[in-house]
């Protein structure tokens, strides 16, 4: 244990995503980052399991005497417990309560929301390759068909970078015909990082035309 004081407040600067029906893996992502680097996450993983409560005594057995290791124990598993609580919406939060530890408590949201029926993983991955750009922004479009990708990848199912990038592609308008045919005909890997900065790219491109277009024919007209 990298510390031996557990501080809820000390942690709640750190955790600024709230559970929801729809974002448990950025929600899960930054809660294991964040208690991962002070060596806590194994609580919630049941690898640092309960000691004995009472002392057991060489001659008399067990005793009626508490050990300290277990007061210990229950003080920072309570403490895990509350902080876990504090990062879930009122919704999320239902399906912990009643929960003991921090480690069930823990198995109950990766059973209610990281376990997505068949009928869900198919909708998502309808989703994926249907959902059309239409007038949002680039960013905006990318990240959103990201998360679906993220959702399908923590239940299992094999998405690489390569898959998100043709779901997006195909999801662009006509516009964007032109870089849509350079990257799909590209012999080398593209970086998602890459791949957003030429996108971008595109995209300030056909803002520019539209904007000269329209100060010409605004001309036209005066």
């Amino acid at each position: 244990m990298a510390d031996s004081s557990v501080k809820i407040e000390t942690f709640l600067g750190m955790l600024t995503v709230k559970l929801q029906d729809d974002n448990f893996v950025k929600w899960s992502y930054q809660f294991q980052l964040v208690l991962r680097g002070y060596d806590l996450f194994d609580f919630f993983l049941g690898e640092n399991p309960c000691p004995s409560k009472f002392v057991i005594n060489s001659d008399t057995g067990v005793t009626k005497e508490v050990t300290t290791e277990y007061k210990e124990w229950v003080r920072k598993d309570m403490a895990l417990l509350s902080l876990l609580i504090a990062t879930l919406s009122d919704e999320a939060m239902e399906h912990v309560i009643g929960c003991r530890t921090s480690h069930e408590a823990w198995t109950c949201l990766q059973e209610r929301f990281a376990s997505i029926s068949v009928v869900r993983v198919n909708q998502l991955k309808t989703e994926l390759h249907t959902t059309q750009k239409g007038g949002e922004s680039v960013d905006k479009f990318l990240m959103r068909l990201k998360n679906i990708r993220d959702q399908l990848v923590s239940v299992g199912e094999r998405l690489s970078v390569n898959d998100l990038m043709i779901a997006v592609l195909s999801g662009l308008r006509a516009e964007f015909e032109m870089i849509r045919t350079l990257i799909l005909a590209r012999d080398t890997t593209l970086s998602l990082k890459d791949f957003r900065a030429q996108l971008l790219f595109a995209e300030g491109s056909i803002e520019s035309k539209m904007q000269s277009l329209t100060s010409s024919m605004a001309a036209m007209c005066v």
